[in-house]
Formats: C-alpha cells, sequence, structure tokens
C-alpha cells in the first residue's frame, strides 16, 4: 500500500503533525512519499477559468484530478477552494483522503496574521501579486473535513469542528527523538517559548504576575521576538528575545536555556482547542512550568498526577501565577523534583516509538475507502478507545 504525504508547511505544523512521522515510517521500510510544500505535483483539471482576475471566473470549479497514483493521501490544513473540491474526486477514484488538522481555523483571534487570510470575506480579493483569487477560507476546511475519508487532529476539541462527519481521530502531538538530547542547566530565568505575533492575547492571562515578581525585565525572556512583550506583559521595558527566527531544529535548544517556562493561553475558544506541546516540550527538556488550565495543559498535567508526579503547575489567576512562579523561582530543589517528573511523563510521547499511531489512521482509512465505509465511532488512537463526550 502506497501513502503520499502533503504537510502544508516546513514549520512547526509540518513537523511535528506529519514530516516527522513519515520520515521515521519510512524509516521502518513503509512506503511512504513525502512531499514537501515545494514539490506539489497534485493537477487540477478545473472548470472556467480563462483569466483568474476575471470576475466571470469566479464561478471556477475543480472538475477532475489527474495522475494520481498511491492507495492514500494525506493531506493539510486545506483551506483553498479547489483542493476541498478535488477531495471527493479522490475518494471516487478510490484513493483514501487522510486530512490532519491542528487548530481551528474558525475561531483564530483577528491580531493573528492568518485572520485574514483564512476569513471568508476575503476569498475573493485578487491577489495584487499573481492577479488570482485567494479562494482560501476557513468554510472550505471544514467541508474538506467533512468529505475526507479520516481527520486526524491534536485534540478532542477539535473533533466538534473537524469530526462532526463521524470519521475523527485523534492523534496528540509527540516529540522527535532530539527533544530528549539536550542539556539543560537550573536556573531562575523565567522564559515564555512563544511569540506574540501567534498568541497576541495570551500574556493577559498572567495579569501583572511577572511585575509583581520581577526586579527587572532581564529576569525574564521570550524565546522569540520579544518585541511588544514588555507590554503584553506589564513591564516597563520589552524582554530580552532573539533577534532571528529560530530554527527549527535549534529549538529545543533555546528553550532548554530557560529556568522556568510560562505557557498562558487566554480563555478562548480557539484555545481551548489547543494541543498540549508547549508543556509537553517543556516537560520534555526539564524546564520546570506554569501553564493556563486549558483543557489539553490540564490533562498533561492530570497524566503526571496519575503516575504520582506533580510535573507543572496550573495557574488561573494573576495571583495563582504569581504564587506558583515564586514558588518555582525561589526553589532550586521544587524545581529539581518537578522537572524529574515532567521528564518522565514525556519519555511516553517520543514520536518514533509511537509513529505506528499515524500507521494505524492511514491503514484504516484505506481500509474504510474499500469497504465504502466511514468511521462508525470517534477513536482516541493514544489509547484505541472511544472518544465519549
Amino acid at each position: 500500500m502506497k501513502i503520499t504525504v502533503y504537510p502544508a508547511d516546513n514549520g512547526g505544523c509540518g513537523h511535528f503533525r506529519l514530516i516527522w512521522a513519515a520520515e521515521e515510517l519510512k524509516r521502518q521500510g513503509h512506503d511512504i512519499d513525502l512531499k514537501p510544500p515545494d514539490k506539489r505535483d497534485i493537477r487540477l483539471q478545473t472548470s472556467g477559468i480563462k483569466r483568474l482576475n476575471q470576475r466571470r471566473d469566479r464561478d471556477a470549479r475543480t472538475e477532475d484530478v489527474l495522475d494520481l497514483e498511491t492507495d492514500v493521501i494525506v493531506l493539510q490544513r486545506i483551506t483553498h477552494q479547489f483542493m476541498a473540491e478535488a477531495i471527493p474526486i479522490m475518494r471516487r477514484k478510490g484513493i483514501a483522503v487522510v486530512l490532519d488538522v491542528d487548530d481551528d481555523l474558525t475561531s483564530i483571534h483577528p491580531s493573528n496574521p492568518a485572520y485574514n487570510g483564512y476569513h471568508p470575506r476575503n476569498e475573493w480579493r485578487i491577489d495584487r501579486t499573481t492577479g488570482e483569487y485567494s479562494r482560501n477560507s476557513w468554510h472550505h476546511l471544514v467541508t474538506a473535513a467533512r468529505e475526507s475519508t479520516v481527520v486526524t487532529v491534536s485534540t478532542p476539541a477539535l473533533l466538534d469542528v473537524y469530526g462532526r462527519a463521524g470519521n475523527g481521530r485523534v492523534i496528540y502531538n509527540h516529540l522527535p527523538s532530539h527533544y530528549y538530547d539536550v542539556d539543560h542547566a537550573d536556573s531562575e530565568l523565567i522564559g515564555w517559548p512563544a511569540a506574540l505575533v501567534s498568541h497576541p492575547d495570551d500574556p493577559s492571562a498572567m495579569g501583572g504576575a511577572l511585575a509583581r515578581l520581577l526586579g527587572q525585565p532581564r529576569e525574564f525572556q521570550v524565546v522569540g521576538d520579544a518585541t511588544g512583550c514588555g507590554y503584553a506583559f506589564g513591564l516597563v521595558s520589552d524582554p530580552s528575545g532573539y533577534d532571528e527566527v529560530i530554527d527549527l531544529m535549534a529549538w529545543p535548544e533555546a528553550v532548554a536555556r530557560l529556568g522556568i517556562g510560562v505557557a498562558p493561553l487566554a480563555d478562548t475558544r480557539f484555545n481551548r482547542c489547543k494541543s498540549w506541546l508547549k508543556p509537553l516540550e517543556l516537560s520534555a527538556l526539564r524546564v520546570p512550568w506554569v501553564a493556563s488550565p486549558r483543557a489539553e495543559y490540564a490533562r498533561l498535567y492530570k497524566e503526571g498526577l496519575k503516575e504520582g508526579y506533580v510535573i507543572g503547575a496550573l495557574a488561573d489567576t494573576p495571583r495563582r501565577w504569581f504564587n506558583e512562579l515564586k514558588r518555582l523561582k525561589n526553589s532550586s530543589a521544587l524545581r529539581a523534583e518537578r522537572a524529574e517528573g515532567a521528564r518522565l511523563i514525556a519519555e511516553k510521547y517520543r514520536l518514533e516509538a509511537n509513529s505506528w499511531r499515524w500507521l494505524e489512521a492511514w491503514h484504516g482509512a484505506y481500509d474504510l475507502e474499500r469497504r465504502g465505509d466511514r468511521a462508525t465511532a470517534v477513536i482516541d488512537l493514544s489509547t484505541g478507545h472511544p472518544v465519549v463526550g
């Protein structure tokens, strides 16, 4: 059986959700054809297109998908009209289609740069560079999910958005082995491994906790661009950060330089669908952490409690943020205890040891397509049990 994988990007989403898993499965000898974004080869036959900058071409549609030779095609974050329309065509040709989704694009924050790119009202704006209609919309992603054989998502909450057709599968985010080989030195340095551009309102979850706790902004570090973070976190000036974009492979080492990690998430519909990736990264790197009590952060925290470890702290008010950070800042012993417990839990989520979860979903899609059936239950692939509620 041949499986062709098309990640949406070469960044974190593409790697965590598809690329690293596909590469590992290829190493194991499975017939996986990984197609990076710069090597797309899906050929669509469309109707009604003469010149894309003419409004009469707005009614163009996908009529056929040409020259596809595969049994399973794995796509990611499909927001373009033509690709969404291509999915049922591929299925009619006997190809199982798996769609992977990692965020709820229907509730993305208006300050996020991606908001305008995916908002349906902008679908028919003409790109001045290409002269083409955008044709991108988060509505097309919902349609693509409904039409796919199987949808894989990173959290159960995303099933409410993209798994409504009963074809959803949860594959929690995992970490590749290089996360587990990074040295960490204990310190009191508090840091945020994120960017304001993609987390515009999340620092507000901490209130003025950092301003109360820290004597100087330099005692806080942003792993990324710190511009505007001083104001966002209530500090008198921007903290230290990085002038250049951190390479994906260098990211774990940069995060490991922190002594204490913070993972604030505002209580929004978008964040209620966010995965546990941030505290999982901190856990694997032995960085003790404090996080907002969003669903998946709490899930990871409770996972530690089940095994007898307090692997982090959840803070839902500025006072709680202040108290939890102060405890960690004042106690190297507590930092060490939390870090070791968190690392033990993170060991369960090595991607290489769990790549079978992706293969199981992809093989399952193949079997469903051959039977001409749909998934009849939503399965959590971390446990193999149906998701209830």
